[in-house]
């Protein structure tokens, strides 16, 4: 070990990476204990750090793994709690250089004793280019671009730095800060696109200059460029029926922040591509991103999305109220619910008010009121009021050219017995979620879960729909189709929480729209009266179940099954009983909230 410290302390090559791990074990004594069944498992497993030379990004690295929890498990002195299920987890919070850790897992009068150590280093701060060359240029943003005369074209371009440097059209490239790059050598520009540029899916060339010796070193950039300068509007037509508007072109696990989503065959102008999204014009004020997959381009000449409004008429069936506005031709449009008073907002881009009457019906069950403001030239707002305070849900989309809202009024009554409502176990089949330390799959646990709310909402007298009862794989996108047709009242998804930090934990609720939050909170407070700990209620929250408006939704989160403490407890029944009992509490708090 000496030998192997020495080698660390003086190898550059080694000193270069961030951590390496050592291990010898010294001692041991009992290394497996017996099961219940007369199999020897190990008595101290350690999966945190794994490998006995192993790179680490930063600091803290986490200790983690499984003990025979009838023994004591410490490192250097500091007691690790191990769980009835065997985990355990703590942080190490390394230091600068070589770090030394001496694990002990006592059994009576055994000792088993492992000797860690670990050698940390910052990683090297970026360094500029070498010799007289160009590193790397690009575009902003990644991918190929389709832009218009008035657009910017920004680049940037890491190469040696104190150079003269250029790109399209002999446009300067300015070198950035190093304080503010993290590097010397970054250079960055913007270029106005002309009607005179031509650029048709080509590169851009960008040129480095040393002016002491007048070397020039030139590269293309791999993104192509086309400039947008025929003579008429690009225009599209929406391929699905449940197409995605997105504000930017940002993106996270979940997909990018969604505008809202467009009925089959809206017609859109296209004024631009970044990779795979196309960007679309909504009105003078307003643009947005819609996938490439998700919109089909028109060929010819088509004129821009342009319609007058025409009469309205608002009616009920036993079901639902209806607003039907008569447009010209599929117009997007987008919608959110307001409150204090609770109203539905849609605002049609591309129409101009020609409508001279309002017809509305007797014996609406959820409309108190509707009207319109022509808030621009090319935006017409609808509003929708409600004669309750809780939306129970709504959905926007065409009958041919016919714009259709439909909203659901409030039950009659505020209670679980009659109610149905859709409970969603998360994941399922090959789709296993998250696991714990212990190897259970959160696919199992979130079906166990569901099922024992299935049946104390059943208890309770209210009618379930399930997304499965069984472990199979259900696309997202099936269970959406299934609750949009289900005309469920309220949707509930249970999942389990999973995180790189072994000691985050707790219970969280999600909604998306901030008419649902009351369900979600409700449920959240029940929740935590299990003594869980306040991971928080999430709003805004881009999940695919909580995107649907034409009914409250949530997503809970009971625990983290990263965390020892919290998968401990997951795996116990009678937790997920108490669980299952707690959300059932949880929705009838939110209905008696209700006034």
């Amino acid at each position: 070990m000496n030998r192997t410290i020495d080698h660390l302390r003086t190898n550059d090559k080694w000193r270069r990476c961030v951590a390496i791990l050592c291990l010898s074990i010294i001692g041991i004594v009992g290394v497996c204990s017996e099961t219940a069944m007369g199999q020897q498992r190990a008595r101290l497993t350690i999966k945190s750090p794994l490998k006995d030379s192993t790179v680490i990004i930063d600091t803290p690295v986490y200790f983690r793994g499984i003990a025979d929890p009838a023994g004591t498990l410490s490192v250097n002195g500091v007691d690790v709690p191990v769980y009835s299920t065997g985990v355990f987890a703590a942080p190490l919070h390394l230091q600068l250089g070589i770090n030394e850790l001496q694990v002990c897992h006592v059994m009576g009068t055994d000792t088993l004793r492992k000797r860690l150590v670990l050698v940390y280093e910052k990683p090297e701060p970026p360094q500029p280019t070498v010799g007289f060359a160009i590193e790397y240029a690009r575009i902003l943003p990644a991918g190929d671009l389709w832009l218009q005369p008035g657009d910017l074209l920004q680049v940037e371009m890491k190469a040696t730095p104190g150079m003269e440097a250029t790109f399209y059209n002999n446009t300067p490239l300015f070198e950035v800060d190093t304080a503010a790059a993290g590097v010397a050598g970054i250079y960055r520009g913007e270029y106005i696109l002309k009607p005179s540029d031509s650029l048709t899916g080509l590169p851009v060339s960008f040129y480095l200059r040393d002016k002491a010796t007048q070397k020039t070193v030139t590269v293309e950039s791999r993104q192509r460029i086309t400039v947008l300068n025929q003579p008429h509007v690009l225009t599209g037509l929406t391929a699905t029926g449940h197409a995605p508007l997105f504000y930017g072109l940002g993106s996270d696990r979940l997909g990018g922040a969604k505008m809202g989503h467009l009925d089959s065959l809206v017609k859109l102008e296209v004024t631009g591509k970044m990779g795979d999204m196309y960007r679309v014009r909504l009105s003078g004020q307003a643009q947005a991103y819609i996938p490439v997959s998700s919109l089909r381009l028109q060929e010819g000449v088509h004129f821009r999305p342009y319609s007058l409004t025409g009469s309205w008429s608002i009616t009920s069936d036993s079901t639902y109220d209806f607003v039907r506005i008569g447009l010209g031709e599929r117009l997007p449009y987008t919608h959110v619910v307001q409150q204090h008073p609770t109203r539905i907002v849609v605002d049609v881009y591309g129409a101009v008010s020609n409508s001279n009457w309002i017809t509305q019906k007797e014996g609406l069950r959820a409309i108190s009121n509707v009207w319109y403001e022509q808030v621009s030239k090319d935006v017409f707002r609808v509003f929708i009021e409600l004669k309750e305070k809780q939306l129970w849900g709504y959905h926007v989309g065409y009958e041919k050219n016919m714009l259709v809202i439909r909203v659901k009024p409030q039950p009659d009554r505020l209670d679980l017995r009659g109610l149905t409502i859709a409970v969603d176990a998360g994941h399922g089949g090959s789709n296993r979620g998250a696991s714990g330390m212990t190897g259970v799959l959160e696919k199992e646990l979130n079906l166990s879960m569901a099922l024992k709310l299935k049946a104390a909402l059943e208890a309770a007298g209210s009618m379930v729909i399930m997304t499965r009862t069984r472990d199979q794989s259900v696309a997202n996108s099936y269970r959406l189709q299934r609750f949009r047709q289900s005309e469920a009242d309220l949707l509930i998804s249970i999942h389990c929480n999973s995180s790189r930090n072994p000691m985050v934990q707790g219970v969280s609720t999600y909604y998306r729209h901030q008419a649902y939050r009351p369900l979600s909170q409700h449920i959240l407070a029940e929740m935590r009266k299990l003594g869980l700990a306040d991971f928080g209620n999430v709003g805004g929250f881009n999940f695919t179940l909580n995107a649907p408006t034409e009914l409250p939704n949530v997503l809970v989160e009971v625990g983290f099954l990263s965390n020892p403490a919290d998968e401990e407890r997951l795996l116990d029944p009678a937790f997920q009983d108490e669980v299952a009992g707690r959300i059932v509490d949880g929705v009838k708090g939110f209905l008696d909230s209700i006034p």
